[in-house]
């Protein structure tokens, strides 16, 4: 994984356990009970044993692959209802770094509930424990409470499976927020190869969290011409290793080495810049020439990267990007992307087709093996080297898509069904992935508000990314 990549970053949980204690004994309706059971000791011993279920139950059901728990912190109160300041500023001590409070306790949890959520700013969770009978009341009265003010992020989940949902697309909004993009131009910062990427850089940012550098894609090559004489060794070493680790390389072996040298380079941007989004012109820096020059093109790049974890759109296609993001971070695979088309001479059988050569080893997933990959040339010259997969292997696979509108307030997802592959070893850009939809017509007709380019993951995720649209405000437009 690139040192660089959000992939394994993971949502800052601190659980907060609370509970209302009795200093003195009495009945009543605030109060249940006879002898012991009105005792402060009694009522000690079962927050003390109710806390123990609670760390073993998030240490055994909350997902570590996408949150890292805390030391929980305890909030007791009593009978006189005064909240101590002390306890609630020990709680949210970490405040600047926490994503998200998991709250849990003994009764009247609500109210210490919307203290934290006023005084943080930060979503609050709640969920029964897994002895429970019945969901959680205080999580419910908090959260109308909250809601009635205008604060929307309270999550009230019924099962840590559940919650494990929220804390996954919560954060996917996390690793956009924490994406900073190089956005290499050539001349016009709206690509000529595609006008519907965005209408706006700042609606990106204003949305996502995006940052955005814009650099002179020109100097990627004043880099290469530059390396050392070890860096021209590390990019041999390199291209070897991928011919090596190959199903069967249907070019010149050697021509590797150049799409390499290119690869490196953008590293070493991405570095200086500490960023971990790329995108670059493929039509405007194809017209200066240096392509054909240096016998490159940008393909195995984008591959590479996003075998890395690190979202990687063709044709300076930021809209992509940010579907890129969004389907690596939800699903934790390398996703594919480029050209979206009805199959107009089948159109009975609602086939459709997504074309570019940049397929990846990890589209499987980041935690499975590589996929057989080909390698040919995106040029007839016999250089441009392009990872291929034989996507009809997967005939059958359920796979899902999506794309950005230019204004960034619509999501289309749309899901279908691997039927073959077009073009698996022909050169130029030609490589798809073929698929049957539901109605191709609808589809077609619904892609007139996002445009051409889409993205696109193995597995069922339509749900997942309806509940990511609705955190971030945006229209979910399904197809």
């Amino acid at each position: 994984m690139h040192e660089s990549s959000l992939i394994n970053s993971k949502l800052i949980v601190q659980p907060v356990f609370i509970s209302l204690m009795h200093k003195h004994e009495f009945m009543g309706p605030c109060r249940y009970g006879c002898g012991e059971e009105l005792s402060y000791a009694y009522d000690k011993k079962m927050a003390e044993k109710d806390l123990k279920l609670f760390n073993e139950d998030i240490n055994q059901y909350i997902d570590a692959r996408y949150v890292q728990l805390l030391e929980p912190k305890f909030i007791e109160w009593h009978e006189d209802f005064a909240v101590p300041n002390a306890a609630v500023n020990n709680a949210i001590e970490k405040n600047n770094e926490i994503d998200v409070y998991l709250i849990s306790g003994t009764r009247l949890i609500s109210y210490v509930s919307t203290i934290l959520a006023k005084k943080t700013g930060k979503p609050l969770a709640f969920c029964p424990l897994s002895s429970s009978k019945y969901s959680r009341l205080g999580g419910i009265d908090a959260t109308a409470h909250m809601k009635a003010l205008g604060f929307k992020e309270m999550y009230n989940a019924l099962t840590y499976d559940d919650l494990n949902q929220t804390f996954r697309i919560l954060r996917v909004r996390k690793a956009l927020r924490n994406t900073k993009l190089l956005y290499a131009l050539r001349n016009n910062v709206l690509s000529f190869g595609c006008v519907s990427s965005f209408i706006n850089l700042q609606d990106i940012t204003d949305r996502f969290g995006m940052e955005i550098l814009n650099y002179n894609g020109l100097e990627f090559f004043k880099i290469m011409d530059e390396f050392t004489e070890a860096e021209d060794e590390e990019a041999r070493i390199f291209a070897e290793k991928l011919a090596l680790d190959a199903h069967g390389v249907h070019m010149p072996a050697e021509n590797i080495i150049k799409d390499v040298r290119f690869y490196l380079a953008v590293n070493k941007v991405l570095q200086q810049y500490e960023c971990n989004a790329f995108t670059i012109p493929c039509f405007e820096m194809c017209a200066t020439l240096e392509l054909n020059k240096r016998h490159l093109t940008f393909c195995l790049t984008n591959s590479l990267l996003k075998d890395e974890g690190i979202p990687a759109a063709c044709a300076a296609d930021v809209g992509s990007v940010i579907s890129l993001a969004i389907l690596m971070n939800l699903t934790r695979k390398a996703p594919h992307m480029g050209n979206c088309m009805v199959r107009v001479q089948d159109l009975e059988n609602n086939t459709m087709r997504i074309l570019h050569d940049v397929c990846s080893r990890r589209m499987k997933g980041y935690d499975e093996p590589d996929l057989p990959i080909d390698y040919v040339s995106f040029t007839k010259g016999n250089w441009g080297a392009t990872m291929r997969y034989d996507f009809s292997q997967d005939t059958g696979d359920i796979i899902t898509m999506i794309n950005m509108s230019p204004r960034m307030d619509k999501i289309m997802i749309a899901k279908g069904t691997i039927i073959g592959c077009d073009d698996f070893l022909t050169q130029e850009c030609r490589h798809a992935v073929v698929f049957k939809v539901e109605n191709s017509r609808d589809f077609h007709k619904k892609e007139e508000d996002f445009g051409h380019h889409f993205a696109w993951v193995y597995g069922d995720y339509q749900k997942d990314l309806i509940q990511f649209a609705e955190l971030m405000g945006i229209e979910p437009v399904l197809a």
